[in-house]
């Protein structure tokens, strides 16, 4: 079996190792009822905590600036659907923003509270509005966000998810009307139903962005939807434009976006600081695709998928960053031509374009090597015309001769006419 394959069997092994543990409980306490007491219910899962306040400005705002990005869109009249563990549509940076959806794991009901954080952490970065005391903000706060609860509360984060329950939860979005539909979490399965899916979503018109996956370091395996062509597949880098360790990657990687360290609203109310994954930086690419909708009013799925992918800020290796860092003021504000340069992207500085450091050292190596032969060369031609010179001096040092001074006249000549004469005659 080859890496990827024993990193997909062992995800799979060790989540049907943990359904299998909880059914065999259930059934070991099933069978005690018939002999004993009835056994309390089970323990509801105990949900994220609340954040708390942060007032610094955050690196994934500084990076993407949506204050420069504004004044040309905030993502009004766009609806994002967040397929997640739902959204916490009562905190205060949300309020307002959020819709009922959609719980497409029992299949009825909203998705509109959120025990496990993921989805609150996603929407916060697409819709939140600014609060007193804190500088984070989403980057489209204009926009709505459409939750669409794909994950049970008690499953891992880590599990894959259910590609049926994802496929029910991308046309629950698309019959709703949603022009960007963001998946925040990964199968690794090739589905009919969720290929059907996402064929569904581009036929309407919608675009699908989503994130590749946290399981770049264990054994990289491919991810669903973000493998299909049809999508937007986003990875994540860290503060200094490197890829995230744990980011899936391959060639079907387009964009990546902030994903470490991030900045963003937690159920319960307040912010976390400490927030990790591919899934955040899918709500950054999403937001940016609202915004670019919400402005280029009649731009065809394609055509936005260029200007996304054009005007991105080029990272080193395309197998790991796509076409690099997503850059929602280039899009904004750039151009269809591919061979045009993107639009500049405020605030950003990361080192994305940074060569191999063997490489750079080999290249150093060879600018030294070609500056110190010319050197050489120099001093050569140099010696070359002055050897021949000194030989004919017999290297003794050269004196200028003396000026040669004409004699002068013994008597002066006639006085040198400086002006012709003019003739004299009547005045007129």
């Amino acid at each position: 079996m080859t890496e990827v394959q024993v990193g997909m069997a062992n995800r799979r092994a060790a989540w049907t190792v943990r359904r299998w543990t909880a059914g065999a409980a259930v059934a070991v306490t099933m069978a005690a009822g018939l002999v004993g007491p009835a056994a309390p219910a089970q323990a509801a899962p105990e949900c994220a905590r609340p954040g708390g306040p942060v007032t610094a400005m955050p690196w994934a705002q500084q990076v993407l600036n949506p204050d420069e990005v504004w004044p040309f869109s905030q993502g009004a009249g766009m609806t994002v659907a967040v397929l997640s563990s739902g959204v916490d549509a009562s905190h205060p940076q949300l309020r307002g923003r959020v819709m009922d959806g959609y719980d497409a794991v029992r299949g009825f009901g909203g998705a509109d509270s959120d025990c496990n954080g993921a989805g609150t952490r996603v929407a916060g970065l697409i819709v939140a509005r600014q609060a007193d005391g804190a500088r984070f903000t989403g980057l489209a706060p204009a926009a709505r966000v459409l939750p669409v609860r794909v994950r049970d509360d008690a499953g891992p984060d880590d599990a894959p998810a259910d590609p049926q329950v994802l496929a029910n939860g991308i046309s629950w979005a698309v019959d709703r009307g949603a022009q960007v539909i963001a998946v925040a979490v990964d199968s690794d399965k090739d589905h009919p139903a969720l290929r059907a899916a996402v064929r569904k979503a581009v036929d309407r018109g919608s675009v699908v962005v989503a994130a590749s996956g946290d399981h770049g370091d264990d054994g990289n395996p491919q991810s669903y939807p973000a493998g299909y062509p049809e999508v937007l597949a986003v990875g994540a880098i860290d503060q200094e434009g490197q890829r995230w360790g744990r980011s899936q990657f391959g060639p079907y990687l387009d964009l990546v976006a902030p994903g470490v360290g991030i900045t963003t609203t937690q159920r319960g109310g307040g912010l976390t600081e400490a927030a990790d994954g591919t899934a955040l930086a899918c709500g950054f690419v999403a937001a940016s695709v609202a915004l670019t909708l919400a402005k280029r009013d009649g731009v065809t799925r394609e055509e936005l998928i260029q200007l996304l992918t054009a005007t991105a800020v080029s990272g080193a290796d395309p197998y790991q960053y796509g076409h690099g860092v997503v850059n929602p003021y280039g899009a904004l504000n750039g151009h269809l031509l591919p061979d045009e340069r993107p639009a500049p992207m405020p605030g950003f500085t990361a080192g994305l374009d940074r060569s191999d450091p063997d490489e750079a050292a080999s290249r150093r190596t060879a600018l030294t090597g070609a500056l110190a032969a010319l050197i050489v060369v120099l001093v050569v031609s140099i010696v070359a015309i002055m050897l021949p010179r000194a030989r004919r001096r017999r290297w003794r040092a050269a004196v200028a001769s003396r000026p040669v001074t004409p004699p002068e006249p013994d008597e002066p000549g006639p006085p040198i006419q400086l002006f012709d004469e003019v003739p004299t005659g009547p005045a007129r």
